[in-house]
């Protein structure tokens, strides 16, 4: 039997421990960022015992409540500890997670529930069985086990050129921990493109969250000034690119590219095994990560709504309702 409850982050901090390789946003310093907005819920076995975590974030809008991951986190941050030796055993145990969790999330009460899974987690029947939209997303992941030659010889020509004419042209990139670099650059991007941003958690991520042991930024200078960034938070297991962006009065198209090398060198550096694009769906976006020569990984949405707010978003939103 396996029980679901609320739980808070102190709680939370006391049950991870050394057995669980949880990601940087199941994190305490991660999940703090959101306060009271984020519903974390911890899985208990028929003893008792924490197996595991996911959480949600809780928002009102134009008075509906929605369920969703928390602003700039790629998932529900679902793990759990299946101890399951057989095949068999080890899917029917999941399945048996699975269930509790689409069944405990379905009796919620709000308006939409729109959240992905992990990459890992690709059983989405529980949730299917119970109507819920499963929207195929994807990622790319660059396996940082080889060494840097290698990796960069799996880029596109288009990108290795790019790459080359920045190095050329005397585009100096340094890692920095100056987030206000990262933040200008990033919000010039975003309101060029006039896209929405949350500059609340943006400036709590790179002013309270970010530091040396949990990301790390790279900006391109050209004669001294800031043209491009990269932003990539990490744990044990991956580093995740996160933000991005450039100054469109001062482009090169090399300067981002560049940035992107070296982030991925770092992580590689400090003995990561994998880097995360952490996914787009838009076609400009998944084509900038393809360039780098990482493995088409895919990953799962889970969306639902009233039958009255779904009927409307189908106009709206009808690639994913």
């Amino acid at each position: 039997m396996i029980n679901i409850k609320q739980i808070q982050l102190n709680e939370l901090q006391t049950y991870q421990s050394d057995l669980f390789q949880y990601s940087v946003f199941n994190s305490v310093n991660w999940l703090s960022i959101y306060q009271d907005a984020i519903l974390i819920y911890g899985l208990f076995n028929s003893n008792n015992e924490f197996i595991g975590s996911f959480f949600l974030y809780k928002q009102t809008n134009k008075g509906m409540t929605i369920l969703s991951n928390p602003p700039f986190t790629p998932s529900c941050g679902l793990y759990f500890n299946n101890p399951s030796q057989s095949i068999t055993s080890t899917y029917s145990f999941n399945k048996k997670v699975n269930h509790e969790i689409a069944h405990f999330i379905n009796k919620q009460n709000a308006s939409i529930k729109i959240f992905s899974l992990p990459t890992n987690y690709i059983d989405t029947q529980d949730f299917f069985w119970l109507n819920y939209k499963v929207i195929p997303n994807y990622t790319y992941h660059i396996n940082l086990s080889s060494d840097i030659e290698a990796i960069f010889s799996n880029f596109s020509s288009e990108r290795k050129k790019s790459i080359r004419k920045a190095i050329k042209d005397e585009i100096v990139v340094k890692k920095t921990d100056n987030y206000q670099l990262v933040l200008d650059l990033v919000l010039k991007t975003f309101n060029r493109k006039q896209k929405k941003l949350n500059a609340y958690f943006l400036n709590k991520i790179l002013f309270d969250f970010a530091n040396d042991t949990n990301s790390f930024a790279f900006v391109a200078f050209k004669n001294n000034i800031p043209i491009a960034c990269t932003f990539c938070v990490y744990d044990d297991q991956r580093a995740y690119y996160l933000l991005g962006g450039y100054d469109n009065a001062n482009k090169h198209h090399g300067a981002g590219p560049l940035c992107m090398y070296n982030s991925i060198d770092y992580a590689k550096q400090i003995k990561l095994p994998v880097f995360d694009f952490e996914g787009s769906m838009l076609p400009e976006v998944e084509k900038y990560f393809r360039d780098f020569g990482g493995v088409l990984t895919p990953y799962y949405t889970i969306n639902k709504a009233n039958r009255i707010i779904e009927i409307i978003l189908k106009f709206i939103k009808p690639n994913i309702f």
